[in-house]
């Protein structure tokens, strides 16, 4: 497969590895379908394509961020009215919550059933949808500057994205509960509770992450995706909770 560039996106071709990089609004990528198709046929050709081992995401610090995040949910915004009170917006919470998840788990379906190993670097800040959706691949990084920001609380919304749960499987229940709840996650809490493989540096974080992965992508394919079938097999449960989180 040849390398491809969109508005939103990159795929480049390193040896036996595809780098995904997100390089704007990947709520605005989501939202459309025509995009988005194009992103899932694009990420169906690379499933199939026997020189490529694993799929590396990354992403630019902005992309996953409260800015986007707030403006993606301002435009499924079903009413917007002013509380005498408060200047704060009051939202249709359940039209906008049912819109964001059906949205955003198609893609958390789709990574959790992918059939090559998937890794992903995080940088800047990453609002509640898009740390579930990290949880979604198998192993992850994060840049120095990285955080973890649970943006869901302040506007009354449910945490999206099957963060709950992906946190209860991997931390436990009370663990899980007291995160969901809190503002922010730094990188080095979220190194501490396995959440991330590594902190890497931004100068050169590249370089580092695709030496880690060839350490793993050195076995053939066939085991590369044995392994990861048989593991992901306590994620079976997985569309059962995104639909039950969609009603």
């Amino acid at each position: 497969m040849e390398n491809l560039t969109t508005n939103f996106y990159e795929i480049t071709i390193k040896d036996e590895l595809a780098v995904l990089f997100f390089k704007n609004d990947v709520f605005g990528l989501l939202s459309n379908r025509a995009q988005c198709d194009l992103l899932f046929e694009t990420l169906n050709n690379l499933q199939h394509d026997h020189k490529i081992k694993a799929l590396l995401f990354l992403n630019d610090p902005e992309c996953y961020g409260e800015k986007v995040y707030d403006s993606f949910l301002g435009k499924l915004m079903y009413t917007e009215t002013k509380s005498k009170d408060s200047e704060t917006s009051n939202f249709d919470i359940r039209k906008l919550s049912t819109r964001e998840n059906i949205i955003i788990n198609r893609f958390v379906k789709y990574i959790s059933n992918y059939k090559k190993l998937c890794f992903t670097v995080l940088s800047g800040d990453i609002v509640t949808p898009f740390f579930g959706l990290s949880l979604a691949t198998d192993i992850r990084y994060a840049t120095s500057d990285t955080y973890f920001s649970l943006a869901h609380n302040k506007y009354g919304l449910h945490p999206s994205g099957g963060l709950p749960y992906f946190l209860v499987n991997q931390l436990g229940y009370s663990k899980a509960i007291e995160l969901i709840f809190s503002e922010k996650i730094s990188s080095k809490e979220a190194l501490k509770l396995g959440l991330i493989a590594k902190i890497l540096p931004k100068e050169n974080y590249l370089d580092l992450v695709v030496e880690d992965i060839k350490k793993i992508t050195k076995y053939n394919n066939s085991v590369l995706i044995s392994t990861k079938r048989l593991s992901s097999y306590v994620r079976n449960s997985l569309s059962d909770y995104l639909e039950f989180e969609e009603v």
